[in-house]
């Protein structure tokens, strides 16, 4: 195997073409780098590092969006930079100032969440002009007020000479978005490799996608019978009185609107904005509940109801009201003692069941919107043999329910990355960047509407050998509707890149340096040879084996279609068997189908 070899890099590394293509422009100039999942951004900014190092620069900053990512940074680059540990320190908010301003001082690579950098240039703790190096992983928070912007706005206005690599694999799924990342970053060009390019292809990890769909069950239809009529008739008045749009689909920022539109009624002093206020407030409830029954389950649905008890008793009028409305009332009556009937609590506990008992030494992460259900799947995977299971969910608090301190969340990572859990049920702070290559099955409770995340949380599956992906989706609910969402949302953001990649960077700009990568060597047995030779190799080599394959297609095409093809055998080339994530489609000609069995799993 070929390995990359600098005076600043550990052995071992694989030599990845499109990796040595990514370093030469990284190198170059500042630059958003965008690369699928699993591929390796990582190992681009580690020869980033080893550059600026052999460079003499004083000080590398690296940023990440949480503490588990900044732990696991930490371990890798002491894996493979040749670096003194002391020199390589973690810069979060658990730290002291005092101790962070020590650290500061005293390290050569600080890895940091973004506040506690962005705080500290703020109060004069540190200054970033001694910065030779910013790497900025997870990119795509970079925009609005997020703290990652704002490192990378200082950083601009304190180096002298900024050098800037912002690493993601989903920049945005619009042109406008994807632009306003590149200003915001102040970067000067975009380098994007794809799953689909030549160099990428041999490396691209076979990934099964299933898209689950489920039938609401006979007892579920039951329960949301009245609450549906009497969701009906408050939306029907806000309707007829001008709040609410007309539409059949009644969605979060339909609501919103409404609630608006009754603000300024209420401005105005018009009487009918404060019967309009109440009605809304009732129907954001009402649409929060029905959506937790249709695609959560009757239990995250009593807990919502339980949660807005402890709102009562904290004085909370609106929730009074909603409260003791016969409707809820009967509801809360019905389900006191009843069991979960959703399918979606079944079909989870099934299939960590069957990919336990097939591959007992791998891990399986679920994710889910909702720490209710969170908690509900890790109470009932528990019952599973072999299964041990555990929660892995954000700081924050959520009225009197605690998160997880930075303290847990990395003692938890370490748990999963170990073994000692196989099965870890997350909330979407477990999207990205998780490094767990043996975590072979994804599971979503629900679909995400984010092409973002569907892109980070399928990422943390099939890094390093096969896996699967599994997305659950409640027929005739919300699911349906964001499932459909994120993919056209992940198909424009892939087309616009596909675009971009073909433009010239706006403006002219000052090359760092030049990208000859002449500290780099590619190492096979004794032979050795400069990196960008072997780039060249490679690109003609993978030219090759993929002008082969469509040769073989077409042959076995034009055989298939003689008298005597039914005696020829078949040839199957990896490069061409090999699916990308991206490509993966369902049959959209009736979104609502029936489904037999309760199970429509649709694979490729």
């Amino acid at each position: 195997m070929p390995v990359l070899s600098h005076p600043f890099l550990r052995d071992g590394i694989e030599a990845r073409g499109y990796q040595i293509a990514a370093t030469q422009a990284c190198i170059r100039c500042s630059t958003l780098l965008v690369m699928p999942t699993g591929f390796g951004k990582t190992a681009v900014q580690w020869n980033c590092i080893a550059d600026a190092l052999e460079s003499g620069v004083e000080k590398i900053v690296i940023t990440a969006p949480t503490v588990g990512l900044v732990e696991q940074q930490r371990r890798m680059i002491l894996e493979r930079i040749v670096i003194e540990s002391e020199k390589v320190r973690t810069y979060t908010g658990s730290d002291r100032p005092a101790k962070r301003g020590d650290i500061w001082q005293e390290a050569t690579i600080i890895i940091a969440t973004p506040q506690v950098i962005r705080n500290d240039v703020d109060t004069g703790l540190i200054r970033l002009e001694h910065v030779g190096l910013l790497i900025i992983d997870e990119a795509h928070h970079a925009k609005g007020n997020h703290a990652t912007a704002q490192v990378a706005d200082r950083y601009q206005a304190q180096s002298p000479e900024p050098w800037l690599v912002a690493a993601t694999a989903s920049p945005g799924s619009s042109q406008n978005a994807i632009r306003q990342l590149w200003n915001r970053l102040n970067v000067n060009r975009i380098f994007v490799a794809k799953r689909e390019d030549d160099l990428l292809k041999p490396y691209a990890v076979d990934m099964n996608i299933a898209t689950i769909r489920v039938m609401l069950d006979s007892k579920t239809l039951a329960l949301l019978e009245p609450l549906e009529a009497h969701q009906f008739e408050e939306t029907d008045a806000l309707k007829r009185q001008g709040f609410l749009a007309p539409t059949e689909h009644l969605t979060a920022g339909l609501i919103e609107e409404a609630a608006q539109r009754a603000s300024i009624a209420i401005s105005r002093r018009d009487p009918r904005g404060y019967d309009a206020a109440r009605r809304i407030s009732d129907v954001r409830r009402m649409h929060m509940l029905l959506d937790l029954l249709k695609t959560q389950g009757l239990r995250s649905a009593r807990s919502y109801l339980e949660r807005a008890d402890e709102q009562l008793r904290d004085g909370e009028r609106s929730t009074s009201r909603f409260l003791k409305k016969q409707v809820i009332h009967n509801f809360r009556q019905a389900v006191q003692t009843m069991d979960e009937c959703h399918p979606k609590p079944a079909f989870v506990s099934q299939l960590v069941q069957e990919h336990l008992e097939k591959h007992p030494d791998e891990r399986i992460l679920i994710f889910s919107e909702y720490r209710d259900t969170v908690d509900h799947l890790v109470e009932d995977l528990n019952q599973i043999e072999n299964a041990v299971v555990d929660r892995f969910i954000g700081q924050s608090k959520r009225g009197k329910r605690e998160g997880m301190s930075q303290k847990q969340q990395l003692e938890q990572l370490e748990r999963f990355r170990n073994g000692d859990i196989n099965v870890l049920v997350a909330t979407s702070v477990g999207e990205e960047g998780l490094d767990v290559p043996s975590a072979s099955m994804v599971l979503f409770y629900e679909p995400v509407p984010s092409a973002i995340r569907s892109i980070q949380r399928r990422g943390r599956t099939a890094r390093e050998s096969s896996g699967s992906v599994h997305v659950l989706v409640a027929n005739n609910t919300r699911d349906v509707h964001v499932l459909h969402a994120s993919r056209n949302r992940e198909q424009r953001m892939h087309n616009v890149l596909a675009r971009m990649r073909l433009e010239t960077p706006l403006g002219s700009y000052k090359i760092r340096k030049e990208g000859k990568l002449l500290d780099f060597e590619i190492v096979e047995g004794d032979r050795r040879q400069p990196a960008l030779e072997f780039l060249e190799q490679e690109k003609t080599r993978l030219k090759s084996i993929e002008s082969d394959a469509e040769q073989d297609k077409q042959a076995n095409s034009e055989n298939s279609s003689s008298p005597t093809s039914k005696n020829q055998p078949t040839l199957h080339t990896r490069a061409r068997s090999q699916k990308s994530l991206f490509d993966f489609e369902e049959d959209t000609s009736d979104p609502w189908k029936p489904v037999l069995d309760g199970r429509d799993i649709n694979r490729q």
